[in-house]
Order: structure tokens, then C-alpha cells, then sequence
């Protein structure tokens, strides 16, 4: 902190950094972006010579030499997340890092240890929690209004927007493919709606089936196909230790009718709903009830910009952020648990 002004630096400064991360801190009056790192020389160009940021680096060792800095930004590859959220830390830094948490659990749970070790936070930038959307349904969930929720279906479906960046189809930079670039939003969004059970199992398959192919082309522009080594398609099955379920379904390329579908259907005892379109299903006196909430008349801050707002309000005022890693480590483990259940063809137990 400096001159009354938290002080934040950015790992990794492409696309999601530069567009709704960079103008979320921004916004804030006591909070002043100085430094990046990001290996890429075009890009610190950019930090430096368009958004005028005081300090660039190529290595994020040396952005976190800079002692002042309060709060680092996490926004380079996925494979990336792990080592730079635990270098953040040793170094004294909060974090707040883009989704996923990390792409193996054991890694979580190591970002865990030292975040507690260190004293800061520790955040998945899950923004999709933010959204009025899911802010209204989340609080009709606490209110009652769907009672026990023991079931939810949730998709995040694309028919032709696969990602043509390496960072996105290289499993190496990637982790995995729309399960973690997409699927990892709507499993977190729905989990969170379940009030976050413990993991008892998973069931699950991934398959590559149009990402190879040459007659299959994507509204996004052409990929490199003898690079792309991830999945298109992924399904699973999530059983919880309260013996409640969820079915997750994912993929850059679907032959389906409509350009997308990034949905969750909750099924309650008391009620049933729709995100994010709000359609509510219950039952009163034997009369059937369809209910179109309206949500538009919500206020709607931009759900990128909310979570920064509400993370730095976490750093201020020391509490507990919304977004608890330990509810992240649950839901990384149920990605790559069912990559794990597609390779050996089994249930994975936990």
C-alpha cells in the first residue's frame, strides 16, 4: 500500500487481464495497477506503452520483489495458476486468480496450506456468482423457496466456439479443454446454488471428436489441429456424500440447434428453476405454477468488476471471501476426476 492506495500486479496481462480485470481495478479510487509480468514482449509492450503501467517484467519473481504490492492478479495460463498463486504468497501477496483454481486438487490443496500459512486471501475469480442472475436465484435458494435442491443439470454447450489460442487446446498450458475453460464456470455456479456438499463420487467421459477433424470449422476462426491435444467434449455424473447428484456436460464443438446453451436446471423439493432465465416451477394447492421472474429490474454491475470490488473489500476489511478455496478444491475435484474416470473407465471415490 502507498499513499493511502492498495497497489495491485498482474501475471499475465493478455485478454482477460487487459479487458474486464484491469478496468474492474480501475474503477476503484483506492487502488493503482503498477506492475505486469507476462512473457510475451508484445504484450509488455502494450502494459507499457498503452496503459502506461510502471513496472513490466518478462519473470513474475520479479514483479513480486516489488514489496508495496498488496494484491496480485492472476491471468496467465492455467498450468500457470498453481506456481504463481504459491510464489504470490511466500511473497506476502493476496490473490486473486482467474478461474480454474488450478487443474489438479492436490494443487489446491497446497494453495490452501499456504494461503492459511501466509494469513492472506486467497480467491477464484468465479465471476458468474456475481451476476444479478445468480445473486437473485441464489437468494430464493437461502430463502426456501426450491427447499431441498437434490438435483441439477447443468450445460455448458457450444456449437462452434472453440478457442484457436494455443493457452486453450494445449493441455500443457490448458490443463484440459472446455471442462476447464467453460465447464468450470457453470460446475461452480451450480455447485455453489447446492450449497457446496462434499464429494462423494464421479462418473465421467471426455472425447475429442470434431477438434481433429478438417471439414469441421469454428466461428472463431481456424485452430492448429496437430497441436489441439485436449478434450471437445465432456460428460460426467457427480454423487454427493448427502446422496444429492448433479450432471455436468460441456464442449467447444456440439451438433446442436442453437449457437449455445450455458444453463443449469435445479430441481428442489418445493420448487424447481432455471438459470439464468429465472423460470420458477412450483406447486400450490394442486395448482401447477410457472413463474417468470423479473430480473432485469435488478441492478446489473458488470460481474467481472463485482468480484474485484467485493475481493478487495475481503483484503480491507480481513473477512472471509465469498468465494472460499475450499469450495474450489471441491470442484477441481470433480474435473479432474472425471477425466481420471474417462481414462480408466471407472467410478472415482473419494
Amino acid at each position: 500500500m502507498k499513499d493511502g492506495k492498495y497497489l495491485v500486479g498482474f501475471i499475465g496481462f493478455g485478454g482477460i487481464a487487459r479487458g474486464p480485470h484491469y478496468t474492474g481495478w480501475k474503477k476503484l479510487q483506492d487502488v493503482e495497477v503498477i506492475g505486469i509480468a507476462d512473457p510475451s514482449e508484445e504484450v509488455r509492450n502494450i502494459a507499457k506503452n498503452e496503459f502506461g503501467i510502471k513496472y513490466v517484467f518478462e519473470n513474475y519473481d520479479d514483479l513480486l520483489k516489488i514489496e508495496e504490492i498488496d494484491i496480485i492478479d492472476i491471468c496467465a495460463p492455467n498450468t500457470i495458476h498453481f506456481p504463481a498463486t504459491i510464489a504470490s504468497l511466500k511473497a506476502g501477496k493476496n490473490v486473486l486468480c482467474e478461474k480454474p483454481l488450478a487443474v489438479k486438487k492436490n494443487e489446491v490443496e497446497e494453495m490452501i496450506k499456504e494461503a492459511k500459512k501466509s494469513g492472506k486471501k486467497l480467491m477464484a475469480a468465479q465471476h458468474m456468482r456475481f451476476m444479478r442472475e445468480s445473486v437473485a436465484i441464489k437468494k430464493l435458494i437461502d430463502d426456501g423457496e426450491l427447499g431441498e435442491i437434490y438435483f441439477a443439470i447443468a450445460y455448458a454447450l457450444r456449437r462452434r466456439h472453440l478457442p484457436t489460442s494455443l493457452t486453450f487446446i494445449d493441455k500443457n498450458l490448458s490443463g484440459g479443454g472446455p471442462m476447464f475453460d467453460i465447464g468450470v464456470h457453470i460446475l461452480d455456479l451450480t455447485y455453489w446454488f447446492m450449497g457446496c456438499p462434499k464429494v462423494h463420487s464421479v462418473k465421467g467421459i471426455t472425447l475429442t471428436k470434431l477438434a481433429k477433424r478438417k471439414d469441421i470449422r469454428g466461428l472463431w476462426g481456424e485452430w492448429d489441429r496437430e497441436k489441439y491435444n485436449v478434450e471437445d467434449f465432456a460428460s460426467g455424473f457427480v454423487r454427493f456424500s448427502d446422496n444429492r447428484a448433479l450432471t455436468l456436460t460441456c464442449s467447444f464443438l456440439a451438433n446442436m440447434e442453437g449457437i449455445s446453451d450455458f444453463s443449469t436446471t435445479l430441481f428442489g423439493t418445493e420448487g424447481g428453476i432455471k438459470w439464468p432465465n429465472g423460470k420458477l416451477a412450483k406447486e400450490k394447492n394442486g395448482i401447477l405454477q410457472n413463474i417468470e421472474l423479473k430480473l432485469d429490474v435488478l441492478p446489473n454491475p458488470a460481474p467481472h468488476h463485482e468480484e474485484i470490488r467485493v475481493f478487495l473489500e475481503c483484503v480491507k476489511e480481513n473477512k472471509e471471501v465469498p468465494v472460499k478455496p475450499e469450495q474450489s478444491l471441491e470442484v477441481i475435484k470433480i474435473l479432474e476426476a472425471i477425466y481420471i474416470s474417462s481414462e480408466t473407465g471407472k467410478e472415482v471415490i473419494f
